[in-house]
């Protein structure tokens, strides 16, 4: 006889990752019955809560998304939800369990097999994660119903209110500090990056220089055309007009004191700005790729975005 069950997905997290559920639920446009705490509360009023958490993340829902951090499994609920999910996957495996790490670097519980799916939030932000439990959900029997208009309603004002979060927090002293320090960031990155590319290398070696001043532009050279990076923030309370990119130039670099016969253009460019996450942390967008970045992750990505155009003679 085929399992039934309550849930499609039961979402397990410390109470300071409650937003990010919330979004990860929200991004499924009601798709799928979920189990969040701060949603059944009234529900579970008067019942034996240990008795209810164990029974849904061990038999009542059809997967189990785990938004891990080290001090997961650690509180009260978590420890219950912990055990109720081991316990599952000692008696049919861990085909029902996703693994969502939310640090820098990523870590997992010591129990959690290497080989289990697990998904990287940062990098594929949350429609991507939430494409992921979708599709899991499907391979396990699930099927996606119609959210309600009751469903629709709450998912829109919790966007209202994440929108309003996001945007003070860009707009602020903060803000503006975490953008300089994701620059900075960068910029070193992408002079260590230069180091491993020219490591063992004879030929084809690439340079790199920085401006002397605080977030002052670098470049790096040694293919056809160059590559300068740059970020400004106009401001010192707000990101309104802060400006940062990646430039591969023909003809050499606008930069003081240099000379060329002609006069430097720009061939290719990769946008980036700062964004806030449902993590509540700042990480680096491009405008043209999915998901969020680190500053290392965004050098690598510059660095590898160079060497394929770079050397373009057009």
């Amino acid at each position: 006889m085929e399992p039934v069950f309550d849930y499609d997905v039961a979402f397990s997290f410390l109470a300071k990752d409650e937003n990010i559920a919330f979004q990860l639920n929200d991004a499924l446009n009601g798709s799928l019955k979920t189990f969040l705490y701060s949603e059944q509360q009234k529900r579970l009023a008067g019942t034996d809560g240990e008795v209810t958490f164990a029974s849904v993340f061990g038999q009542k829902s059809r997967s189990v998304v785990i938004l891990y951090r080290q001090d997961w499994g650690t509180t009260p609920w978590t420890r219950i939800e912990e055990t109720s999910i081991r316990n599952r996957a000692y008696e049919s495996g861990y085909d029902f369990a996703l693994l969502m790490p939310l640090e820098k670097p990523p870590t997992k519980p010591t129990w959690f097999p290497q080989n289990r799916l697990w998904i990287g939030f940062e990098r594929w932000g949350i429609k991507g994660a939430a494409a992921v439990i979708e599709a899991r959900v499907q391979e396990l029997g699930g099927t996606p119903h119609r959210e309600t208009l009751e469903e629709r309603a709450a998912r829109h004002e919790r966007e209202t209110r994440f929108n309003q979060e996001r945007e003070a927090a860009l707009n602020s002293y903060e803000g503006v500090v975490a953008f300089h320090q994701a620059i900075e960031r960068t910029r070193v990155a992408i002079r260590d990056g230069v180091k491993r590319i020219n490591n063992g290398r004879e030929l084809h070696r690439l340079t790199y220089e920085c401006m002397p001043q605080p977030s002052g532009p670098c470049a790096v050279t040694g293919l056809h055309h160059a590559l300068m990076v740059q970020g400004r923030a106009r401001y010192s309370n707000t990101l309104e007009g802060a400006s940062s990119e990646a430039t591969i130039w023909k003809n050499g670099l606008p930069w003081p004191g240099t000379m060329s016969f002609d006069e430097p253009q720009k061939y290719r460019t990769l946008k980036f700005d700062l964004d806030y996450l449902p993590t509540q942390a700042y990480a680096l967008r491009t405008l043209d790729q999915d998901g969020a970045f680190t500053p290392e992750e965004l050098a690598e990505e510059i660095l590898k975005w160079y060497l394929d155009n770079g050397g373009d003679p057009a």
